[in-house]
């Protein structure tokens, strides 16, 4: 959860309106014609297995005066298939998930407010107006900042607003597709502040109720649906505030922004959380680990051992040790325990060798760790700690803790301003209460998955929009970041190997783009933001891009050049311009850090 205090200006409240008044007339227009998705996929923010499974059984619930009535949704008699467990990434928390959900290359944190190693410093972007790439996939999904941040103050009206958008949009939809994608979040801001998550999912299953109805009206067969979400939530109740800065620097560390010695820790946080990610030296890992063990509120942490890039420590408060061992070319996991057994495995290797499902020194598949441990406190543990550590974000922690869900981490201020309302329920731990997310379907039975894997049960979600033909905009890419993208969903993510594996490159695309000729240059202005001097702006003329067997006539690559230097861990804006015959049009801009060499970072 990304907590936003909202100013009510006069501004805030007529774009409000205008956004509103849009929607309504929009509802009033008839139905065109053209033909419509088969099939419509629902990102739900949030949802937890257990409240699903619960609601489709029926929830038995009682009024203000006293009187029991019975919720149910998303039943058999709708044509729902029983709801499966989707396991989220560790840590269980949205942006990360559902960039493993889609198969994206991974983002630059596991937030929005990230420390990054190139540039050796915390960064800070706006988890509310930025849009990250999973976003940008969807047919719809509430773009406005201003509704996105009413989604921390009036949940259950900005989810009903989100359902209004899908249902408008998906009758309107332009893209000749199969599927339509639509991305609910306030789902998510319902739960963290308390408000009743079974009544919000009974409006969603009539809202779809009635969507389906009128499509089969008019098409004669039924709308399939998909409905996923990310993670779980604990519902937990408020939490107390984790200590963790007073804790450390108690213990004589000094929480920074930037590592310059092994006392600096960095500990990014954005929101109230169930988890924590702590950077530092690798070389004070594991001194760290056993101190950080000792700190209340702290159930699980997991570490890279030091000098052992394949080997993994995992610790309960306790102080009870196993060792995770990975094989990445055949992606196997052995669980060692060392001293005691930190996340309760020891039985399940038992069965697992009993079952003949680990080799002979004790490895077993993914797959197998994942069938033995889905209803475990702790599910697929070994994979999601070491993915965690490596995989799921191009800037991984050094530490990760997963705390007892009695505590939360905050910032102070965040704290202390969440006081004003009721807050309830958080997720991004290890256990079953934050991870154990959902997957369900009106035409086929799902199966227990987890977010690497869920995509594969539909398709590898192939149809999801290639946002770059229709939008503008640009980012710097290299061989390696691209390489992580596990579903190639547009050209590009098929054709990366061509690139250097030490070059820095500019990927720009436009509509713009499509009716000029390859070679017409872009010309680009670098500006250093935040300069309290006059500084003088870097103009660079691109005009020779990669030439790529699968030809996209909106998108362009360029390399940036290698005598580019700029102020070491400076921040920077660029912007692009081309000239389309006789006037220059402007296709997009963007902020960039320079890393301490002064070159351009992608992440």
């Amino acid at each position: 959860m990304i907590f936003t205090t909202i100013g009510r200006t006069k501004r805030r409240r007529k774009n409000l309106a205008r956004v509103f008044f849009v929607a309504t007339v929009l509802c009033a227009l008839p139905a065109t014609s053209r033909a419509l998705p088969s099939r419509l996929v629902l990102a739900v923010d949030g949802v937890a297995y257990r409240d699903m499974l619960a609601l489709q059984a029926g929830v038995t619930r009682t009024n203000f005066w006293g009187h029991t009535y019975q919720r149910r949704a998303f039943t058999a008699e709708e044509g729902y298939f029983p709801v499966s467990r989707m396991i989220s990434t560790f840590p269980s928390v949205s942006d990360v998930a559902w960039t493993d959900i889609f198969g994206d290359r991974p983002l630059s944190g596991y937030q929005r407010t990230y420390f990054s190693a190139a540039v050796n410093s915390m960064i800070a972007i706006n988890g509310v107006t930025t849009t990250m790439e999973h976003e940008h996939q969807m047919d719809w999904q509430a773009q406005n900042g201003f509704i996105r941040s009413l989604g921390y103050v009036m949940p259950v009206h900005t989810f009903r607003y989100e359902m209004r958008g899908t249902d408008i949009y998906f009758w309107r939809t332009a893209r000749k597709t199969d599927t339509f994608y639509a991305y609910l979040r306030a789902s998510d801001d319902s739960q963290h502040l308390d408000r009743d998550i079974f009544a919000v999912l009974c409006e969603l299953d009539q809202k779809i109720q009635k969507l389906r109805a009128q499509y089969k009206a008019r098409e004669g067969r039924d709308l399939e649906i998909v409905i996923l979400s990310d993670h779980g939530h604990n519902h937990a109740g408020r939490g107390i505030r984790l200590k963790a800065d007073a804790f450390l620097e108690k213990a004589g560390y000094h929480i920074a922004r930037s590592i310059n010695g092994p006392q600096d820790v960095v500990l990014p946080v954005v929101g109230i959380e169930s988890w924590v990610e702590i950077h530092c030296l690798p070389s004070e890992a594991e001194k760290l680990s056993q101190l950080l063990c000792r700190l209340k509120g702290v159930d699980v942490l997991a570490a890279v051992v030091p000098g052992q890039t394949n080997r993994f420590l995992v610790m309960n408060s306790n102080g009870e040790r196993a060792d995770i061992l990975w094989h990445p070319a055949q992606n196997t996991f052995c669980y060692v325990p060392q001293t005691g057994d930190p996340i309760n495995y020891r039985p399940v290797v038992e069965a697992m060798t009993r079952n003949h499902q680990l080799d002979a020194d004790g490895f077993g598949t993914a797959d197998a760790w994942m069938a033995a441990t889905m209803t475990n406190q702790y599910p697929l543990a070994l994979e999601r700690i070491v993915r965690g550590l490596t995989h799921v974000t191009l800037n991984p922690a050094t530490i990760l803790i997963s705390l007892d869900n009695r505590y939360v981490n905050d910032f102070w201020l965040t704290d202390l301003g969440s006081r004003l309302v009721t807050c309830r329920s958080t997720h991004g731990g290890l256990d079953d209460l934050c991870s154990d997310g959902i997957v369900m379907s009106n035409f086929t039975p799902t199966h227990d998955t987890s977010s690497d894997r869920v995509a594969a049960q539909f398709g590898d979600f192939a149809d999801v929009k290639d946002f770059r033909a229709m939008e503008s905009g640009a980012e710097l890419v290299t061989k390696k970041e691209q390489s992580l993208a596990r579903i190639p969903h547009v050209p590009f993510d098929r054709q990366y190997q061509q690139l250097s594996d030490d070059g820095l490159y500019l990927r720009i695309w436009s509509p713009e783009l499509a009716s000029l000729d390859a070679n017409a240059p872009i010309e680009a202005e670098i500006i250093k933001v935040r300069s309290y001097f006059t500084s003088s702006s870097r103009k660079i003329t691109f005009d020779q891009p990669l030439s790529f067997p699968e030809k996209t006539l909106n998108e362009r690559v360029y390399q940036i050049p290698s005598d580019l230097k700029l102020e070491p861990s400076g921040e920077y804006n660029i912007s692009f311009r081309v000239k389309d015959k006789k006037k220059s049009v402007r296709l997009s801009e963007f902020d960039f850090h320079a890393d301490q060499n002064g070159r351009p970072a992608p992440y």
